[in-house]
């Protein structure tokens, strides 16, 4: 068997980005369904699905690595990448269009798009549209769950802040009035943030709940 990191077109210094980057671009190029089913295809994509899964776990690398420099690298079989078959490098594969789809949804990315980004990058197109569905229904799920408390919080402050301007507004003590204003103010600029989020499922930028 080859070294894992030239089978992932790598040096061995690779970060954990470049050998998820790596791989996705690899398993793609070669994913069986984009090659004919070809069996050379397909032994290439269970090579590259084995040495990632190794690689891309920080302790069977690590493992991987002591082997390399005492020599016994090539041909290692420890760990949970013994005798790869193509269900697992199927599984391995669809987890990862997963994990991009994820990090696309999350930058509002709509599923369509996902979907297109997902086919260009090599994922079957009736897989790639039925992940991407699935993302954009969990981010807007997630975030329209977040959002309610933080719609009912941000309600309340206003309130308070609405009736410490009307009870001291004018009697006074103008400190109290100030804070309630300041509090009416922000409780009212995060009310509609949280309606916006409610209404759209959309992702903030920065989670400040």
């Amino acid at each position: 068997m080859d070294d894992y990191y030239e089978v992932l077109e790598l040096g061995r210094s690779a970060s954990a980005e470049e050998i998820k980057t790596a791989y996705r671009r690899l398993a793609m190029a070669w994913h069986p369904d984009r090659n004919g089913g070809s069996a050379e295809a397909e032994e290439k994509f269970k090579a590259i699905s084995q040495a990632y899964s190794v690689l891309s776990d920080e302790s069977s690398r690590r493992a991987y690595d002591e082997r390399l420099a005492s020599g016994e690298g090539r041909g290692y079989e420890g760990g949970f990448a013994r005798g790869f078959t193509p269900e697992q490098a199927a599984y391995m594969f669809m987890q990862e269009m997963y994990a991009l789809a994820s990090e696309l949804t999350m930058q509002n990315v709509g599923w369509r798009d996902i979907a297109e980004e997902l086919i260009r990058r090599g994922c079957p197109e009736g897989a790639a549209r039925e992940i991407a569905r699935q993302i954009e229904q969990r981010r807007k799920a997630m975030i329209r769950a977040t959002a309610r408390p933080y719609f009912l919080r941000s309600g309340l402050s206003g309130f308070f802040g609405l009736c410490l301007m009307a009870l001291f507004g004018e009697a006074g003590l103008g400190i109290l009035g100030f804070f309630g204003l300041l509090m009416f103010l922000s409780g009212a600029y995060n009310l509609v943030r949280a309606f916006y989020f409610l209404a759209t499922g959309n992702a903030p930028r920065t989670f400040l709940w």
